[in-house]
């Protein structure tokens, strides 16, 4: 069976994402710069956790079979190492928001 090509920016649903950013602080008359970093970095976040949330879910999924399919291990490794790394990076992440001010 054959699919229809499908576009990056439609895949991605792009114009849903991109036009999520609304700085509060524009709309108040008194724009804060600062704002759309901090709005960015936290919308990152949540996307973030939501991948942690699927791979945990996966995770869980494999250990409620009885008994646990010894050849889903390599999966549960491999989600584990990803939750892990996603939390390296949120870590290191956090840092370049200090100093931001959003009034």
């Amino acid at each position: 069976m054959k699919y229809p090509p499908v576009r990056y920016d439609e895949y991605l649903q792009l114009d849903k994402i991109l036009s999520a950013q609304k700085r509060l602080s524009e709309e108040r008359g008194r724009p804060a710069h600062d704002e759309m970093l901090f709005i960015i970095i936290h919308q990152v976040y949540e996307l973030w956790f939501k991948q942690i949330l699927f791979e945990v879910d996966s995770i869980l999924k494999i250990y409620r079979q009885v008994p646990v399919p010894e050849e889903s291990m390599g999966q549960v490794v491999r989600g584990l190492h990803r939750v892990n790394e996603i939390f390296r990076i949120l870590t290191i992440r956090a840092l370049s928001l200090e100093g931001t001010v959003v009034a």
